[in-house]
């Protein structure tokens, strides 16, 4: 599929801001577990880790996608890049200042901290900790403050029918529970 296959063109005459907001929407309920990533690529992105920044690159292109059927790749015009980029700026106004992470109380970030590192690789990424290949635990700071998917500690809790090995279990309690009191 080219320009000349009208591709372009029908994307262009559909593209909205609800077919924007449909495609944020969509990216953003395809990243419960996966906050921290957007926070990280739209809140430092010359600090961010390139794997992130293309990771969530990858999940624009496809939820424009699944929302229109257009393939920017294929398309390749730089009309159909400005819908990309509409929706990147969405995602940066929304995400850059922490989006929907929770902010730790002062003076209980070493313990959170603490809980954090400790958790099993994914279940540590699902609550906005970065962890690198080396397993490196790079837990979600923002403006000085802690910042904690909780959510996404809920979805990892849902996993497997909820059967958490119990350390897990309650490391993600005790560390809902500080976020619960705040």
């Amino acid at each position: 599929m080219d320009d000349d296959s009208g591709w372009n063109d029908l994307l262009l005459q559909l593209w909205s801001d609800d077919v924007r907001d449909a495609v944020v929407a969509r990216i953003e309920a395809a990243s419960v577990g996966r906050r921290g990533w957007l926070v990280r690529v739209f809140a430092a992105p010359e600090a961010v880790r390139r794997e992130l920044t293309e990771t969530v690159h990858a999940l624009v292109l496809a939820a424009i996608r699944d929302e229109t059927g257009a393939d920017l790749d294929v398309l390749g015009s730089q009309a159909a890049w400005e819908c990309y980029e509409q929706v990147w700026d969405e995602l940066a106004q929304r995400w850059s200042g922490g989006g929907r992470t929770e902010v730790v109380a002062i003076g209980r970030e070493p313990e959170i901290v603490r809980l954090l590192v400790a958790l099993p690789g994914e279940a540590a990424v699902c609550a906005g900790v970065d962890v690198r290949g080396d397993g490196t635990a790079d837990p979600l700071w923002l403006k000085g403050r802690l910042r904690v998917d909780a959510d996404g500690l809920r979805a990892y809790l849902r996993l497997d029918g909820g059967r958490a090995p119990t350390a897990v279990h309650d490391a993600i309690h005790a560390i809902l529970g500080v976020l619960d009191r705040g």
